[in-house]
């Protein structure tokens, strides 16, 4: 399973590297698994909390993924608009088998007209995400290909949930994460 993070202007590294983290952890484990970072283009992005990352596929490479992942970013709404952007995830959309969605991710959809009607995300977004989908009161739903999360760690638990659900042992990153709470 290969799965791709898109890393936006001002994502979360809080939700894009516990992601990348555990698709590594899983593959040390001998999973058949793999995560990358892809971006319009390889320069440089900074992340909400100043991080600079290099994504490491442009969307021009046409990389293949069953997953996609979208951190939450405050310049998600201006990276929908983007015609690149748009023909890309258009391009890929009917091979997704999954598309995971950050704190406000469902704004990152419902710019391109493919949010779910009922949504979750971060309560720090519920009004900017209220203008495209119903905002609802769990930490994640599910519709279709689509699951929307109130981000940062309910990101990482809906997409290990989705490998669980795939027959991928993911005993290996919850022993990881138990060392971490010790």
């Amino acid at each position: 399973m290969r799965i791709g993070v898109l890393l936006t202007m001002g994502f979360l590294e809080a939700e894009a590297a516990p992601v990348l983290d555990a698709v590594r952890i899983l593959r040390e484990a001998g999973a058949g698994i793999e995560a990358f970072t892809l971006a319009k283009s390889r320069h440089a992005l900074e992340g909400a909390a100043g991080t600079v990352w290099t994504a490491k596929y442009a969307l021009s490479a046409r990389p293949e993924l069953d997953v996609l992942v979208v951190p939450g970013s405050k310049g998600l709404a201006r990276a929908a608009r983007d015609l690149q952007i748009e023909l890309w995830l258009e391009e890929v959309w009917p091979r997704l088998e999954a598309v995971f969605l950050g704190a406000n991710g469902p704004v990152f959809l419902g710019e391109l007209g493919r949010a779910p009607q009922l949504v979750a995300a971060h309560p720090a977004y519920a009004d900017e995400v209220k203008r495209y989908a119903k905002l609802g009161h769990e930490t994640a739903y599910a519709v279709g290909k689509v699951t929307t999360t109130a981000g940062y760690l309910f990101l990482l638990g809906a997409l290990l949930d989705h490998l669980q659900s795939a027959e991928f042992d993911i005993e290996p990153v919850l022993e990881q994460m138990a060392l971490a709470f010790d």
